[in-house]
This record gives structure tokens, C-alpha cells and sequence, in this order.
């Protein structure tokens, strides 16, 4: 229930849309990330970087997908790092320069074992665009992934993995002034 509240009163907080959201545009970014992986996989916690490309559909609704890569070390004796990979697309609502997010993403790990394996997730986040510009924003964002029992061998345990975003976004298009 708290979790609706935050969402509710980030969306109602502020309504008037900015002046660099508006349908039509595009927004692409580079971000760093800090991603803390499920126990179960015995990873240690680790940075990485991506890029993102976004798509507003109106003023507070966009799509993205983006990509970030990480080699995490393994906790796992004689195995050394791994490559996670996760690829993700997300429903973005907007209210002024906070936003809320909510998709789908797939995470590749590997490519030796015991890491070789791809995982399907929901992931959800909330995100605050600081905009230094009419067309640049800072992006700071905070999401957690999320898998339910099943999936790799039938495991009967629930995977999850949380990561703090910070990069910043050009939005390019048509700006909405007349």
C-alpha cells in the first residue's frame, strides 16, 4: 500500500508537463549503474554502464529500452568474473520530472559456467529527471528486478536484483513551442 501512495503522489505532484517532454520526441542517454544481484548467485555487488532510447508517446507516457552491462565477480571459488547483460523494455509515466517505470527485461549471464544462463524478469523503478537544459537531463533512477520461483532448472526460489542508475538524456524532436 505504501508503494501506491509514493506512486500516487509522485504522479499527482506535478502535472503541468515540462517544456522538453512532448510527443514525437526521442530520448537517448549513457548511464553508470550499481547493481546489487540476488544472494542466490553468490556475485558480488558491481558497477557497470549502459544507454538507453526512449520514444514519448505524449506528454507523460513514453517507451524505452535500454542495456546494461556489468562484470560482477563470482563468490564462487576458481570461477573469476562473469558478464551480466541485462536488456530491458519499460512503460515510462511521467509527472513533471519525476517518473515511474514498469517492464519486462532479460538477463544474460555467462559465457562460462555455472553462469551461463539467461533470466526473464519484471522490473519496476522510480526516477527523477533533473533537467539542466531544455533538451539534457541528469537521470537518477532506482529499479529492482524481479523473477518468481520457476524458471532455471525449476528453482523453487524467487530471484531479485536492485540497481541505482545515474547518467543524463538528450531529448531530441520537436520541442512543443509554437
Amino acid at each position: 500500500m505504501r508503494v501506491l501512495t509514493l506512486i500516487g503522489l509522485l504522479l499527482a505532484g506535478g502535472t503541468a508537463p515540462l517544456g522538453a517532454q512532448h510527443a514525437g520526441q526521442f530520448e537517448i542517454g549513457v548511464f553508470g549503474s550499481y547493481t546489487r544481484y540476488d544472494g542466490g548467485l553468490q556475485l558480488d555487488n558491481e558497477f557497470g554502464g549502459g544507454a538507453r532510447l526512449g520514444y514519448f508517446f505524449g506528454n507523460h507516457l513514453s517507451l524505452e529500452v535500454d542495456a546494461n552491462v556489468a562484470q560482477p565477480l563470482s563468490q564462487l571459488s576458481g570461477v573469476g568474473k562473469t558478464t551480466a547483460v541485462f536488456g530491458s523494455a519499460s512503460l515510462v509515466v511521467s509527472s513533471g520530472s519525476a517518473y515511474v517505470l514498469g517492464g519486462y527485461s532479460r538477463l544474460y549471464m555467462g559465457p562460462n559456467p555455472p553462469y551461463h544462463s539467461d533470466l526473464n524478469a519484471l522490473h519496476g523503478g522510480l526516477g527523477e529527471r533533473i533537467f539542466v537544459g531544455d533538451r539534457v537531463a541528469l537521470r537518477l533512477e532506482a529499479r529492482g528486478y524481479y523473477r518468481g520461483p520457476g524458471g532455471v532448472q525449476d528453482s523453487p526460489h524467487w530471484v531479485g536484483h536492485f540497481a541505482g542508475i545515474a547518467g543524463v538524456s538528450f531529448l531530441l524532436g520537436h520541442s512543443g513551442a509554437k
